[in-house]
């Protein structure tokens, strides 16, 4: 059976969480929709709870076990076994409003687009705001390239479950996320597929939450965090063997890349089990010389503060571990 879009949500071990996000499913007002449960071999019965809360609800669904193999397998999956003419990724901690999905498909119909974001809310698990990117989007219908340019800039930005895409944009050119990292896959998998459409529509207007629960990202870092750097590596190598772009390479080289490596020494700093490899990650060759090519596109504060913090981590680099080790 074939349905106007999908909505992949992999599951692992959220059943204390998945609730909101189940809810939010349930209180579409748009019932063309399928949603694949990708069941990660999740240790508890996460899956099985969806399902009994489901059953009678009216939503099209369908739960897919496979062994643990992370969130970027599960959902790749999930592409793969869709239906849908569009699809859509919800982690099952996080929601969404009630007319998300009609309004996102509403307007990449209308407006003939490969893909369609919109803003979202970072925010408690209590539902209090943290922070959301609303101002820094514009309403309207880019280029693909120009898409793809904003996100690598952070001028314009948005999360994973934020968007809309094409499934034939995604399986025509195979489109899949990094299996092998744990950070970054996901801004990765935007920069491809923005990079490949031709057409895409912003919508300013906040349709997505995303949940913090328990301790942040910064708090549980770990050697795997590394991977923001070589994904974007990686990402860079995917340009320009699949687009003949100067202006994308020139983003990551001069934005993206050298940032990365500067959160990774903030993140490291605040870890003094993980000052040893901080040290030893931008003694590299290769990360001294990718930091070094840092540029602004434009004078912002944080981007004066980047572009500072690039070059003391190069040459002065105690003067920052100092300072964020006491944060």
């Amino acid at each position: 059976m074939s349905y106007k879009v999908s909505v992949i949500v992999p599951v692992y071990k959220v059943r204390g969480r998945i609730l909101k996000t189940l809810e939010s499913l349930k209180a579409q007002t748009f019932k063309e929709f399928e949603v694949l449960f990708i069941d990660d071999g999740s240790p508890d019965d996460s899956s099985e709870f969806a399902d009994n809360y489901l059953k009678d609800s009216g939503v099209n669904y369908r739960i897919i076990k496979k062994e643990n193999g992370g969130v970027s397998s599960a959902r790749n999956l999930g592409i793969d076994e869709a239906n849908g003419e569009f699809i859509q990724f919800l982690d099952s901690d996080d929601y969404i409003d009630k007319d998300m999905i009609k309004d996102l498909y509403d307007k990449i119909t209308e407006e003939k687009c490969d893909v369609v974001y919109s803003a979202y809310v970072f925010e408690e698990n209590d539902g209090k705001r943290i922070t959301d990117n609303i101002e820094g989007l514009s309403e309207g219908k880019f280029s693909g390239k120009e898409a793809a340019l904003g996100l690598i800039y952070g001028i314009s930005y948005t999360h994973i479950m934020a968007n809309l895409f094409k499934r034939s944009l995604l399986v025509d050119n195979n489109i899949k996320f990094d299996v092998n990292r744990k950070f970054a896959e996901d801004i990765s998998f935007m920069i491809k597929s923005y990079a490949y459409a031709e057409n895409i529509y912003c919508m300013k207007k906040i349709y997505a939450h995303y949940v913090k629960w328990g301790e942040s990202v910064m708090n549980n870092v770990s050697l795997n965090y590394l991977d923001v750097y070589y994904s974007n590596i990686e990402t860079l190598q995917y340009i320009r063997a699949n687009f003949n772009d100067q202006e994308l390479e020139k983003a990551m080289i001069q934005n993206r890349i050298p940032t990365a490596i500067v959160n990774i020494f903030i993140a490291f700093a605040t870890k003094q089990n993980l000052h040893k490899e901080m040290y030893k990650f931008i003694k590299k060759k290769d990360v001294r010389k990718n930091l070094s090519r840092y540029k602004m596109v434009r004078i912002e504060k944080d981007r004066i503060k980047y572009s500072i913090l690039s070059k003391l981590i190069l040459h002065s680099p105690k003067i920052v571990e100092k300072y964020y080790s006491r944060r």
